[in-house]
């Protein structure tokens, strides 16, 4: 990039009357790589050809911080001699801009098997395909944290971020599912009901959830039987009913923690199913997030106790591409 462009770039982004003083001042005649800092960001030249990740780890501490980078510097190959934004504040934390606001949609997954009869079910195949997607598109796949905390209105995220979720426990889970992500350098969230756990062959057992864990994968609780709190069984008394949800809950975050050694505080509740009943016992068990399977991404408005969720049961590409939206368009002048 020539010394004019730099000069036209630093326009754009730095307020009139700071330009000169920029370019004047003895500290930068002292540097040829730093051009200009200043609190919220640094147009630096750089010295040698380098990664996003290498500089987000060189400037901001922390190599998956690198999306910030990347998407201050569209277009830009990352080449020796030339000059790039470094923000070193994420003031958009709530991902709004003038035309509409970010949301982040959450798929869903159950099992993965080669002979899929049900919708629940995926082809591995199918399921490479869809994750390569994913990384070929530069999509992000975040942490339920990360989730939590754009939420909470404490961290921005990428553009195009999803998080992934599977549920009930399945073995094929740990057997097909995971050798995937793990080759496309992606993590997922599992919701597991605990009486499934180890009972067949069909079921994960608690050693491989421990491995996944310590993989960076999440583990969350799809309560202890998986059955619906937002319906009473058949004879059930309203006192019976009342504590069925408060053992589906709080037990299973209780084994779940004493298992795996942590503080599960992410819920699916099971079917999807959710009351106002469900919602406050869940908030009182200690429960941070927790997820429907009622279709739509999530902004940083969207109530953490009731998130929305994609199943992918379908199994063409258009389809799935179809659940990848990222940006809800609305005019916020």
């Amino acid at each position: 990039m020539t010394y004019i462009k730099i000069i036209l770039l630093l326009a754009l982004i730095i307020p009139p009357g700071l330009l000169s003083c920029a370019f004047n001042s003895p500290a930068l005649k002292q540097s040829s790589k730093n051009l200009f800092r200043s609190k919220d960001f640094i147009i630096y030249q750089l010295p040698a050809a380098a990664t996003p990740a290498q500089l987000a780890e060189k400037f901001l501490g922390d190599n998956k911080k690198s999306w910030l980078i990347e998407e201050s510097n569209t277009g830009v190959d990352f080449n020796s001699g030339e000059p790039i934004i470094i923000p070193l504040n994420n003031t958009n934390k709530a991902g709004l801009r003038v035309d509409g606001f970010q949301t982040i949609p959450i798929l869903t997954y159950h099992r993965f098997t080669e002979d899929c009869s049900s919708p629940l079910c995926l082809r591995s195949s199918t399921f490479e395909h869809q994750m390569r997607y994913l990384k070929e598109n530069g999509f992000h796949v975040i942490s339920p944290e990360e989730l939590l905390a754009f939420l909470e209105y404490k961290q921005g995220l990428p553009k195009k971020s999803v998080l992934i979720t599977m549920d009930d426990g399945y073995r094929s889970v740990y057997e097909v599912a995971y050798p995937i992500l793990k080759k496309y350098g992606f993590t997922a969230t599992l919701f597991i009901y605990t009486n499934f756990v180890g009972a067949s062959k069909l079921a994960i057992t608690w050693d491989q959830l421990k491995k996944m864990k310590a993989d960076g994968f999440s583990i969350g609780s799809h309560t202890i039987y998986h059955s619906d709190l937002t319906l009473p069984k058949d004879g059930e008394t309203e006192a019976d009913w009342m504590a069925r949800i408060n053992k589906e809950l709080h037990g299973s975050k209780k084994i779940i923690d004493k298992k795996l050694r942590q503080d599960t505080y992410l819920l699916a509740y099971p079917y999807g199913n959710y009351d106002q009943r469900s919602i406050n016992i869940a908030k009182k068990a200690g429960y941070k997030i927790a997820m429907s399977v009622q279709r739509g991404g999530n902004p940083f408005f969207a109530n953490a106790l009731l998130l929305r969720r994609d199943q992918i049961l379908r199994k063409d590409m258009q389809t799935f591409i179809s659940r990848l939206n990222t940006f809800k368009p609305m005019s916020l002048k």
